[in-house]
């Protein structure tokens, strides 16, 4: 079975790749026969046309933020070195771009591989190891990878030394998670509504947002966990991003 991040670190260590910034993703997708180019695109961010001998890959030139214009661009140059043979196109929205919950699909297989393209593991735990969960800690990260703070935070799951769960919300009702081992609470039945008295329920319910992280009180989150009965009084620090039209982030962790 094809190893998506084994794959994205044998590419970065055939180049000689060792910090960011030693290659642009032009300059890689350029090594694997492929062009990018950045054109207005309709119903996708991203998309890829190739066969056996090159590739075009085509981002969406309307995408303003950079980091988001690196996902898509890694993503594409995921499908390239992953999927090459089995179509000659693929055309990715912001659905498949946030389906991280899709196990081994060719959208989770080439979002595994733009992650470690953009944020290889050991550099990773390296910049991460050590330090506890913030949100300084994911800024700095995030600036010094050139990725999203949402990226940054579903890295820091897998990689950090600190409990933490991601929760993905689509039209006011939690599609998926994902928690480090340590996270002091996982009962959080799939299908049920976002909580009202919380920045993800602030931003669906009321529109607003918070640019900084809030303490949130546990129970709102897990009413019916079992660990809730000797936890009632704990809080939750909660960051909460839109990731599409009808989809929320929410990050929680512990103090």
């Amino acid at each position: 079975m094809i190893s998506p991040p084994l794959t994205a670190q044998k590419l970065l260590n055939d180049l000689g790749w060792l910090q960011p910034g030693d290659l642009s993703l032009e300059e890689i997708a350029f090594s694997l026969d492929g062009i990018i180019k950045y054109s207005p695109l309709t119903g996708s961010s991203g998309r890829i046309l190739m066969n056996k001998e090159s590739a075009i890959i085509t981002v969406d030139s309307n995408i303003s933020y950079e980091a988001k214009r690196n996902w898509v661009t890694a993503h594409e140059i995921g499908h390239l070195c992953l999927h090459n043979g089995l179509t000659p196109l693929f055309s990715d929205t912001e659905k498949t771009l946030s389906d991280w919950y899709k196990n081994g699909s060719q959208e989770q297989q080439a979002n595994d591989f733009a992650a470690e393209l953009l944020m290889p593991s050991s550099l990773f735990k390296q910049k991460a190891g050590g330090h506890r969960l913030s949100i300084s800690l994911i800024q700095d990260l995030a600036q010094y990878f050139n990725v999203s703070l949402t990226t940054t935070f579903l890295r820091y799951r897998l990689l950090g030394d600190f409990p933490v769960m991601i929760v993905f919300i689509e039209d006011g009702l939690v599609k998926w998670k994902q928690h480090t081992p340590g996270f002091p609470f996982e009962y959080l039945p799939y299908g049920s509504k976002v909580p009202v008295y919380s920045v993800a329920g602030d931003l669906f319910y009321h529109g607003t947002s918070a640019d900084t992280p809030e303490k949130v009180d546990a129970i709102e989150w897990f009413p019916e966990d079992f660990q809730i009965k000797f936890k009632s009084q704990w809080k939750l620090w909660e960051q909460c991003y839109r990731v599409s039209e009808n989809g929320i982030l929410s990050c929680l962790w512990t103090f």
